[in-house]
């Protein structure tokens, strides 16, 4: 696995804005497989913030995350969640 400097989970495609986890000794983790999944070490417990959400407390552990999809009804496909 290969890390990420600034801890990125998501980066908005239109606006710049993203989703970073913070916190003391977090560390994000990208997948080596191609399975679009990140990992977390959040050992003291962190927070996930972006400039346009509330922020979202996290646990200390260690936890995957990956892409959201949605299905799409009127298109019948189903499509990556974007921010």
């Amino acid at each position: 696995m290969k890390r990420k400097e600034n801890n990125h989970l998501a980066e908005g495609e239109a606006t710049g804005h993203f989703h970073k986890a913070v916190g003391n000794e977090v560390e994000v983790f990208e997948e080596a497989y191609g399975d679009n999944s990140l990992h977390l070490n959040i050992p003291n417990g962190g927070t996930v913030i972006h400039q346009e959400h509330g922020i979202v407390e996290i646990p200390a552990g260690t936890h995957r995350t990956g892409k959201v999809l949605e299905y799409d009804p009127a298109e019948e496909e189903v499509k990556e969640v974007q921010d």
